[in-house]
């Protein structure tokens, strides 16, 4: 590579302007692949070899760009699902990747994306629908506080879910987690129809009716009606959702579909199944012989629903990882400033309709004694228009309009990238932080440990032992600050990226980040603050050519028709005009402004707006050049401060603590001189984060500035 398309090797200053120092091979020397075979390697003793005697040189395509995830590199391979459910395909991969690709060792693939939504999803529903199924029941129970009822009526939920299922198939659709859900709502609605039917049979039974048969019957012909409503009534509420086809219908369906199915198959099976049932439960005897105490049974449950409840909030809270750039993408996704100015956008978008704003069409109406004694009528309809160029340059000055709300949604987003960037890197600082409080931490423990054997073997005295302490608990008040920083930042991510998940960073405060350094007349030219100001001056020069087309002559066009009823004379003949008789025209006129001063001060004002937006865009971009300029020498500053500690401090800072720790156990060192030791290794260790995160906010700051969001 460095010899076909060059490497840099340094950078060259003129003045203020940086160029970099590339080195490639001669235009001669790099036509084929030969000319890198045939470089020439010095040799230990002075001689040399070819260089395709100790490699192998081939030209082959790589990857554009290595992404890492936990500091392995990952590769992702994403495909679209259609007419098929997620987890049979996985599963098919899962089958045919096992069968037909052997993979090195250390290589592992996982699935993300639909599918781990599945799985948790899954799990979810794995604790939801069991604790849904119970509530009924136990709610079943206490309302008729009896078994036998209960799973009379228990027994619509079977019912229900044989017609979601085949409402599912009869449409083609896969189970989804929609549908589960689906299912969850509507096992609640389908026991309606039973205890309906249910208490209607107890409550005929308490009024003499002891034939069974004769109490479901009449039963059945009494709440007829109300389980027709009470089934098809949520039916037809989710009827719509059922052919929706807008954003979103592909959740709606599957959830519409189980609910209206399910309510069919319940309705019509219970009018059916649930007398049987009932008749044959009351004839017999009694099938059940324990019975329930609600007073003892009623703790247990609660106690275990709560249970579930708090290992399944407990599992929710737990962070979940994610790396920088999925953040930002979810917070100009989700994050409510940003859709505010997309909502400002779709504003300007629709006044743009509003520029060709011609007035009302005036329609006159006259009736009576208009020419003569006799009652005519006359109608007259008229338009009138600004001129021409009011109109283009009204079109013109939307426009305008939509792209400075273009860069507001830019700045926007870029703002609140910026502020994910800063709290993402702040919470890998904080993270880091902690880190190496835990670590120094467990060094002064074990010094505080090792500080009291001494003491109880008379080797030192009880100050050693307190010094130790007091920097054990130091440590410990320090990293519980910490920890509160993590919580706050962790809140603060929350927020930006508008979740009620708590999110951790993946990567890792350990490494630099490089950075393309760019002229800083090409870096902020896609800053969009300094776009919106420079769109300002072309909104003023609009706003001034509007202003001076408004002193244009204004039009007006129309016609006529009336009429004369009489006798007159046409071309020396008499005739006769009655109501039929109708006089037709045209008529046309201009609107000419008399009093120019009004219209001259709008434009002259207008003109004046324009300079004061070039001279802000002027100002704006000296400033960011300079902040730009600045941003870099901090760049540079930061850079060699973290080569120095990677290089040298943090390799001597290992060294000390290693060494100082060795000889203070083995007495060659007493307490003092190795607190003094660890303070200080320790310190460099901090000030390598410090100038780490202040690498990182430069780095930011400088994005910021060139208007990157990712």
């Amino acid at each position: 590579r460095a010899a076909f398309a060059g490497s840099q090797a340094g950078v060259v200053f003129d003045e203020e302007k940086r160029f970099g120092l590339v080195v490639r091979l001669d235009k001669d020397y790099r036509q084929s692949l030969d000319d890198v075979k045939n470089l020439s390697i010095a040799l230990p003793g002075g001689g040399q070899i070819p260089f395709e005697q100790i490699a192998d040189i081939q030209i082959k395509s790589g990857p554009a760009q290595v992404s890492r995830e936990n500091t392995e590199r990952r590769i992702t391979v994403g495909f679209n699902v259609r007419n098929r459910d997620v987890q049979s395909v996985i599963a098919e991969v899962t089958k045919k990747i096992d069968t037909k690709v052997k993979l090195p060792s250390g290589y592992y693939v996982t699935y993300g994306g639909q599918f781990q939504n599945l799985v948790a999803a899954k799990n979810r529903l794995a604790i939801a629908v069991p604790v849904a199924l119970l509530l009924i029941f136990v709610l079943l129970y206490f309302t008729f506080h009896s078994v036998k009822q209960t799973l009379l009526i228990y027994s619509a939920v079977p019912l229900a879910a044989i017609g979601g299922v085949i409402a599912l198939w009869l449409r083609g659709m896969n189970f989804s987690i929609s549908a589960g859900i689906g299912f969850i709502a509507l096992f609640g609605v389908a026991v309606l129809n039973g205890i309906v039917l249910i208490a209607e049979f107890n409550r005929l039974e308490k009024e003499g009716i002891t034939d069974v048969s004769d109490r479901v019957l009449k039963g059945l012909r009494i709440r007829l009606r109300s389980i027709i409503i009470t089934g098809f009534a949520p039916a037809l509420g989710f009827l719509p959702m059922v052919i929706s086809t807008s954003a979103g219908a592909e959740v709606q369906k599957p959830l519409a579909t189980v609910v209206i199915g399910g309510l069919i198959s319940a309705t019509l099976l219970t009018l059916i199944v649930l007398p049987v049932l009932y008749i044959l439960f009351s004839s017999g005897k009694s099938w059940f012989k324990f019975k329930i105490k609600p007073a003892k049974t009623l703790p247990f449950l609660l106690i275990l629903f709560l249970s579930l409840s708090f290992f399944n909030t407990l599992k929710a809270q737990q962070p979940v990882r994610i790396n920088l750039n999925d953040a930002v993408k979810m917070a100009l996704d989700s994050n409510l400033s940003v859709r505010s100015s997309v909502y400002s956008l779709e504003v300007q978008k629709a006044l743009k309709g509003a520029s060709w704003d011609i007035p009302k069409t005036t329609l006159d109406g006259e009736y009576g004694q208009i020419n003569s004694h006799t009652k005519d009528n006359s109608f007259t309809l008229s338009q009138s228009f600004s001129f021409p160029t009011v109109y283009n340059t009204q079109s013109k000055l939307a426009a305008s309009g939509i792209k400075s709300s273009e860069w507001e949604l830019k700045g926007s987003q870029l703002e609140i990238a910026t502020q994910v960037k800063q709290v993402y890197w702040q919470l890998t600082y904080f993270a880091a932080k902690q880190k190496l409080l835990v670590y120094q931490d467990s060094l002064f423990s074990r010094f505080l440990y090792a500080a009291e054997l001494r003491l109880k073997t008379g080797e030192t005295n009880r100050l050693e032992m307190i010094t130790a302490r007091s920097q054990s608990l130091e440590v410990k008040n320090e990293l519980q600050q910490v920890q509160s920083d993590v919580g706050i930042s962790m809140r603060k991510l929350q927020t930006l990226i508008n979740t009620s998940i708590p999110y951790m960073p993946t990567d890792t405060l350990s490494r630099k980040q490089m950075l393309v350094l760019l002229p800083d007349s090409t870096a902020i030219t896609q800053n969009p603050t300094l776009g919106f100001i420079k769109q300002q001056v072309e909104t003023a020069s609009y706003e001034k050519k509007l202003e001076q087309s408004r002193a244009l002559p204004d039009l007006t066009v129309g016609v006529f028709s009336q009429t004369m009823q009489g006798t007159q004379e046409v071309n020396s003949v008499l005739r006769t005009f009655g109501p039929g008789d109708r006089f037709n025209g045209f008529q046309a006129g201009i609107t000419l402004p008399i009093w120019f001063k009004p219209y001259t001060a709008k434009a002259k004002a207008a003109g004046i707006r324009q300079n004061v937006a070039q001279t802000n865009a002027e100002a704006y971009s000296k400033t960011l050049s300079s902040n730009y300029r600045s941003l870099l020498d901090e760049y540079d500053k930061y850079s060699k401060s973290v080569d120095f500690y990677e290089q040298q401090a943090i390799p001597e800072a290992e060294y000390i603590i290693e060494q100082s720790g060795r000889s203070y156990k083995a007495g060659a060192m007493d307490y003092l001189d190795y607190v003094l030791s660890l303070d200080r290794a320790l310190t460099i260790k901090q000030n390598y984060l410090d100038a780490l995160s202040s690498y990182m906010q430069t780095i930011i700051n400088i994005e910021y500035i060139s208007g990157k969001t990712l």
